[in-house]
């Protein structure tokens, strides 16, 4: 398998982000405005863009 470009994995990474944001405002909506939702996913979505985004900075450099 051939790895994607960074810009690839940030723009899938930003897809993935854009859906969780969509999956909190149903929960909410459905639940209520206090409804609480981990954001251990999100953290690691987020994690894992920032280091692409970081690499790609780099090899730029």
């Amino acid at each position: 398998m051939t790895p994607m470009p960074p810009d690839d994995r940030l723009g899938r990474l930003d897809a993935e982000l854009a859906l969780l944001a969509e999956i909190r405002r149903r929960l909410r909506r459905s639940e209520g405005a206090d409804f609480r939702i981990p954001t251990r996913v999100v953290d690691a979505v987020l994690d894992e863009r920032h280091r692409i985004a970081q690499l790609d900075c780099s090899r730029r450099d």
